[in-house]
């Protein structure tokens, strides 16, 4: 963990073990933490496009291993419990409300709910 931090650690005593045993090879850490992050910089930035065309095509090659009910039952898990938050980022985002996500959201979680609604 060290290594991903800038800060330089002062070592005393009371240093917990592992920081004592590893503090030789923090800066070896560091250093290959600073590379791996400078390689990304410098990589190609991926067009919208490019990266929506490789999501499908990685998802097209593990369509037989993914059980989609599942995975929309522990999506929707996972919006219900942040449901409020999830609203309000929503209707403060210009991008979604151009495209009237948090209506389609509401009209989901209604349905699944099998609530009635004049949405």
């Amino acid at each position: 963990m060290d290594a991903c931090t800038k800060s330089e650690h002062k070592l005393t005593r009371e240093s917990p073990s592992n920081k004592l045993l590893y503090a030789k090879e923090i800066s070896t850490y560091k250093k290959m933490v600073d590379d791996y992050y400078k390689g990304i910089r410098q990589m190609v930035p991926v067009s919208d496009q490019d990266m929506n065309t490789h999501l499908a095509e990685v998802s097209r090659s593990h369509t037989d291993k993914l059980n989609t009910q599942v995975a929309l039952h522990q999506l929707y898990q996972y919006a219900s419990k942040y449901y409020d938050g999830i609203i309000s980022s929503l209707e403060d985002d210009p991008a979604a409300q151009s495209k009237q996500l948090t209506l389609r959201l509401q009209q989901i979680a209604a349905a699944l709910e099998n609530k009635v609604t004049d949405l």
